[in-house]
């Protein structure tokens, strides 16, 4: 069974583990920060936004079977599919997305002191998943409450003292609807536009074929 800390692990490779305990450890948003072997180790990544968050969290409890668990606190690891379809993974894809930093002089490769960290990491989050959730820019309390507000506009619950959210074309942009369907694709980045028709071609397709599936019913 997939468990957080191979997820973790699988994500971020590491060829070594320093040796001697990871001390003075922190989760905040954006950034893991932790004392290896005496040097100064931090992991920092991209925090989602509002938008982002409301996005996950309705297709989340769109879900039944991560409805009741998210409602409750808890974070099975196969709810990380659902991360991933918006566009907010909780375990970063890879390196490339992290400005890693040590103050070893190892500077070619990932070092045993980032090794360390992600292993403690993926230990953390096993035990507590909301540690990746803090570090992608919220906290429990916060998804929570995203999670439940979702569930009751999907149940059509919403209160009149329910704040005001925006719509688009009549449809609420965090609503399960929405979330389902295919996104408009963003503006491609500079210097890359003779691939536009190319890579419009080919977006949805992918983007289909990683939707997860799960059962629908009440």
């Amino acid at each position: 069974m997939s468990t957080w800390a191979r997820l973790v692990a699988e994500a971020l490779p590491a060829p070594e583990r320093a040796p001697g305990p990871v001390e003075r450890w922190s989760v905040r948003p954006g950034e893991v920060g932790a004392r290896v072997s005496g040097h100064e180790v931090s992991l920092i990544r991209p925090v989602a936004g509002e938008e982002d968050w409301e996005r996950v969290c309705a297709a989340l409890a769109s879900q039944p079977v991560f409805r009741g668990p998210s409602l409750d606190g808890r974070l099975p690891v196969e709810s990380e599919r659902v991360f991933v379809v918006v566009g907010l993974p909780l375990v970063p894809p890879g390196w490339g997305p992290l400005a890693a930093s040590c103050s070893c002089a190892q500077w070619r490769s990932v070092c045993g002191h980032l090794g360390a960290v992600v292993e403690e990491l993926g230990v953390r989050a096993d035990a507590d998943p909301f540690v990746l959730v803090r570090w992608a820019g919220s906290d429990r309390s916060e998804f929570v409450a995203r999670v439940g507000a979702a569930a009751a506009r999907q149940d059509g619950r919403e209160g009149p003292d329910a704040p005001h959210r925006p719509r688009t074309g009549g449809a609420d942009p965090a609503s399960a609807a929405v979330f389902w369907s295919v996104p408009d694709l963003p503006a491609l980045p500079e210097g890359l536009a003779e691939a536009g028709a190319r890579v419009r071609a080919s977006a949805p397709g992918p983007l289909l074929d990683g939707l997860p599936v799960f059962d629908r019913r009440t």
